[in-house]
């Protein structure tokens, strides 16, 4: 019985993180103005050189 009561709260739990989180995605999708694009400029790869102290 424990089980099954277990496997009950598991599933609930479950649930409502998935709902809150489709809800969360909903709401930062509204806020986002309709229309806007982000275009990425081809720039070559980014190259970080360590430094060598000393």
């Amino acid at each position: 019985m424990r089980s099954k009561l277990a496997g009950l709260f598991g599933m609930v739990a479950v649930a409502l993180v998935v709902g809150l989180g489709a809800a969360a995605q909903q709401n930062a999708v509204a806020d986002r103005p309709a229309g806007h694009q982000v275009v990425a400029e081809n720039q070559g790869p980014t190259v970080i050189g360590a430094t060598v102290a000393g």
